[in-house]
């Protein structure tokens, strides 16, 4: 990436921080470049938007991005043109048309010659695609003025995921609306039908990124099917792995879905192709009754327990393990199927993830490192970090990081009006967990029975020295009396 490229990715990710406008004296400062190189970016930037700027200028104020138009902007640098393509997206396509095609060779100038370039060209991309197939264990073959890709199978689909760009979408109608994108109309709208009946069989929605991966899996098998012999396919599956799919609700749709491919293509696919399909199923998360479980394993456990201990001591914050728990276990539960059979999601919003929450992200990254030594796990990317940041984030928004505070209620009787009082503070302050209600006459009971307690909220004016926090309020528990004790909740959240 071209220095220039990077500061434009740096100003735009910089303004995208900022609600308010920013001098330019402050952008000097953060890109580390003069006044007229600030200039000059920003008047390229707006000058590949038609109509109105990106960046907003106003005199006396500084700059300020347009946050819609820049939604927008993303989308179009996604996607675009055949006479816009850069070098490495020139590769990207033709090594998608060789992924597709693998083992069969392909003609060389077929391959380059509606891209324009010269021998020299030609050559320095053949060796650039020869480095980027070896990180997926294939070789780039020429021989006489064809190129192929050799290598199996799973590897071939693993490298596809990554190179066809139509993958690069968040929302999966968009693909029935973009004509620009390269791809079968017949086979998208298939594919999305096969999806709608996975989600009306098992009664759930696969939301992204996962509907996309499996988008993406389908995909691949109905382009590489026309063009290679569905015989290279196959693939060895253990009779324990088979045993523990064909006991799966999950099974019959994956066998379902795949009859529905072969009828459409009119070609019989190997068992194998179930499997792999099963396995994109159980490593997605689901949303509906058969998504959310209390029921884990040890490993899940372990993992997730150790995700809300490490973020806790790096942020510095406790976070909640009751609150957080569940819905961040019933992540990491198909997360670790996608690493034990090397399934990848792609996590379209992970720029912005990590520009939005950059701290949280830089300690998940660092909690996740230490997670796959001590579990012995595959190295766990960035684009799973993403989505496992998202959660943590979620609890800073509302407060899950705070675990409740044990309270006392206190009264002259300790029945009566301390129960109302009891009623009205659980159903204003759910943050709060009432251990008990006692009189006030026991008060000198409070240190031995109720050590452990953060707050006493009292009808009565407290004489004694108690080492617990307190308040004095009205038994009718007003506006004020509310307000006061929003105010003592978070003075006690910050001690913390």
């Amino acid at each position: 990436m071209s220095s220039k490229v990077s500061y434009e990715q740096d100003l735009l990710r910089y303004l995208s921080k900022k609600q308010e406008y920013v001098t330019s004296k402050d952008l000097l400062e953060v890109l580390n470049v003069s006044q007229k190189t600030v200039y000059r970016l920003i008047n390229k930037i707006n000058a590949e938007c038609d109509g109105e700027p990106l960046i907003v200028s106003e005199r006396g104020r500084g700059y300020r991005l347009d946050y819609e138009k820049f939604i927008a902007y993303q989308k179009h640098l996604a996607n675009p043109k055949q006479g816009q393509l850069t070098p490495q997206e020139r590769r990207k396509r033709i090594m998608g048309e060789l992924l597709l095609s693998s083992p069969t060779p392909i003609n060389v100038y077929h391959l380059f010659s509606h891209y324009y370039v010269g021998e020299s060209v030609t050559f320095h991309d053949e060796q650039m695609m020869s480095e980027e197939l070896k990180k997926y264990h294939l070789v780039l073959e020429r021989k006489r003025r064809t190129l192929a890709i050799l290598g199996e199978e799973v590897n071939i689909r693993k490298a596809l995921k990554d190179t066809i760009e139509i993958f690069n979408t968040i929302d999966l109608d968009d693909l029935k609306r973009n004509q620009e994108l390269q791809f079968n109309q017949y086979d998208v709208l298939f594919i999305l039908d096969q999806l709608r009946k996975i989600e009306e069989d098992l009664e759930i929605t696969i939301p992204y990124p996962y509907n996309v991966n499996i988008f993406s899996h389908l995909y691949i098998l109905l382009s590489r099917s026309r063009k290679v012999s569905t015989r290279m396919f196959s693939g060895t599956i253990s009779k324990e792995e088979m045993d523990t799919m064909m006991n799966d609700l999950l099974y019959p749709v994956a066998k379902k879905t795949i009859e529905h491919i072969e009828k459409y293509l009119h070609t019989p696919l190997p068992d194998s192709e179930i499997y792999f399909l099963y396995q994109y199923l159980v490593s997605s998360r689901m949303q509906g009754s058969l998504s959310i479980t209390s029921t884990f394993s040890p490993e899940v456990m372990d993992v997730t327990n150790a995700y809300i201990d490490h973020m806790s001591c790096i942020v510095g914050i406790e976070f909640d393990h009751k609150a957080m728990f569940i819905d961040l276990a019933n992540h990491i539960k198909p997360m670790l199927n996608r690493l034990a059979h090397k399934i990848r999601v792609q996590n379209n919003l992970l720029s912005q993830i990590e520009s939005t929450y950059e701290d949280v992200f830089t300690g998940v990254k660092k909690v996740s490192c230490m997670v796959s030594e001590t579990f012995k796990l595959p190295v766990i990317n960035d684009d799973e970090i993403g989505f496992i940041t998202l959660y943590f984030a979620k609890a800073l928004e509302t407060g899950q990081h705070h675990r409740p505070l044990k309270t006392l209620i206190m009264c002259t009787t300790g029945i009566g009006t301390s129960e109302l009082l009891k009623a009205k503070v659980a159903k204003k302050f759910p943050e709060l967990e009432i251990v008990d209600v006692i009189a006030s006459r026991n008060i000198r009971m409070i240190q031995e029975n109720y050590a452990d307690a953060d707050l006493i909220l009292s009808t009565v004016q407290i004489t004694e020295e108690v080492p617990i926090p307190s308040l004095l309020v009205s038994a009718m528990f007003t506006a004020d009396d509310q307000k006061r004790l929003q105010a003592k909740i978070e003075v006690i959240q910050r001690g913390h």
